[in-house]
């Protein structure tokens, strides 16, 4: 009876969502995801974060674990961003969050390349008498850093003829920007 109990119970299980780790869930915009965005967030319950587009359509999600800090790349844009809270039992998966309904911001939050440095974003999220809000929100820059090295090569072909020549080439770094 047990064993005809566990083998019922067996294919449920496998079907359940489990709590992901803090971190990326997906990405659906063709852009590369290169601009950098922050979110803090106090314990207690999780968090799925979906940014979207002026259409409403999802660019990326994550998930976020109650007491930690995401840290994603994003795409550029003008993003839309939604946070669904919720203790962890109730995860159902990427596409249905926590099931209860999420709390969108009413403006775009930008995400910009210019020259060199991505202007991203930085919030933290806090709760409030009337549910969840954003309480501090900054820019969060870095800045792209080029640097050329340059070798100088120097050849002797069979029939003695020296070749000379710079082997430029070009590494890139990024920073926190002033």
């Amino acid at each position: 009876m047990i064993r005809v109990l566990t083998l019922m119970l067996l294919p449920g299980l496998a079907w359940a969502e489990t709590r992901p780790p803090t971190g990326l869930l997906a990405v659906a915009s063709p852009l590369p995801a290169t601009i950098p965005f922050q979110v803090r967030a106090p314990e207690g319950q999780d968090y799925a974060i979906v940014l979207t587009d002026s259409e409403g359509a999802r660019v990326i999600s994550a998930y976020l674990r109650g007491g930690s800090v995401l840290r994603l790349l994003v795409p550029p844009g003008d993003h839309r961003l939604t946070v669904a809270p919720g203790p962890p039992e109730d995860w159902q998966g990427p596409k249905d969050l926590f099931g209860a309904p999420a709390a969108t911001l009413p403006g775009p939050l930008p995400f910009r390349i210019a020259n060199n440095r991505r202007e991203g974003q930085s919030i933290t999220l806090e709760r409030a008498a009337d549910g969840l809000r954003i309480g501090d929100g900054q820019d969060r820059t870095t800045c792209q850093i080029a640097e050329w090295s340059t070798e100088r090569v120097a050849k002797t072909t069979p029939l003695g003829t020296e070749l000379r020549w710079l082997d430029p080439e070009l590494s890139t770094r990024s920073r926190p920007c002033d």
